[in-house]
């Protein structure tokens, strides 16, 4: 039998952002969570911060964490800079590292690095170079989406659609795990501004199920405070989000209206530049 796995989470702390906003509470981005999943002899770590000098933090405690094993896969689980513009960096600390993803993240992964997004979106959030240059592609698992570390198998699993269309969840088995991406928030705003339709959220909802029908023990959250335990209880919070959401985007006038509810339902969650971005999205949608 292989020797057991180990499972430690880094949080990338809340960074300055560039949103054009006088509110402080919406220019500051929200804390992501990177998950290292480690055997005897080797490591994969699953998303990446940002800029430069946050993955170069991360890539300094890996060292630490996991001290002697070769790092092996970087897991992407889902279309959105935030969670994989940090590769480079740790390719170049982790020789030999292999970026991954499921067929269909891989291919999203290309729309993040083209201009209209990479250049004038993420680049101007986070301005001066902060930003890795290099953009390496993700190579695609197999149908399966299954790759290992030490004799253990991770499994990348598609889902219908999240806070972005091109999302997966990580599945470990042996540990009863799933690192749930952007499928699953903690105290963070999710962002609706993408899942602006009735019909994506109900997509999200649907994703959640799926979570919820792996019946792991840890599920780890792509956004959360560093200090709030890694569970399932997560996945019903997040759907309860998306509930209060929809019930509040029916009954509110405007998307300040709806803004304002959600900060008033959820006052300690990060990132109201995230949350005014989905009021306004959502209203767009429906016309309005």
């Amino acid at each position: 039998m292989a020797s057991p796995l180990q499972v430690d989470v880094y949080v990338a702390p809340p960074i300055p952002t560039v949103t054009g906003s006088t509110d402080p509470a919406k220019t500051v981005w929200s804390p992501i969570s990177i998950t290292l999943i480690q055997g005897p002899m080797s490591a994969a770590v699953v998303d990446t911060p940002i800029t430069i000098d946050q993955t170069t933090a991360l890539a300094d405690w890996i060292k630490k964490t996991a001290p002697g094993k070769k790092l092996t896969h970087l897991y992407i689980t889902h279309a959105h800079g935030d969670h994989l513009f940090g590769a480079p960096v740790l390719q170049k600390r982790f020789p030999g590292l292999k970026i991954v993803a499921t067929a269909k993240v891989a291919e999203g992964v290309q729309t993040q690095y083209a201009p209209a997004l990479y250049d004038n979106l993420w680049a101007k959030y986070f301005p001066n170079g902060q930003l890795p240059a290099e953009k390496p592609p993700a190579e695609p698992l197999p149908d399966s989406g299954e790759f290992e570390v030490d004799g253990h198998t991770l499994k990348g699993i598609d889902v219908e659609h999240s806070d972005c269309d091109a999302s997966s969840i990580l599945h470990v088995p042996s540990l009863k795990l799933v690192v749930g991406g952007d499928v699953v928030y903690g105290d963070c705003y999710q962002h609706l501004g993408q899942a602006n339709t009735a019909e994506k959220r109900r997509s999200w909802l649907n994703a959640l199920d799926l979570v919820d029908s792996l019946r792991p023990n840890i599920v780890v959250p792509g956004h959360k405070r560093a200090s709030q335990v890694d569970g399932a209880y997560l996945v019903e919070a997040t759907r309860k989000y998306i509930l209060d959401f929809e019930r509040e985007l029916e009954a509110a006038s405007g998307p300040e209206e709806l803004e304002k509810r959600m900060k008033e339902l959820y006052p300690q969650r990060w990132n109201e530049y995230i949350l005014e971005w989905g009021c306004k999205a959502s209203f767009a949608a429906r016309g309005q």
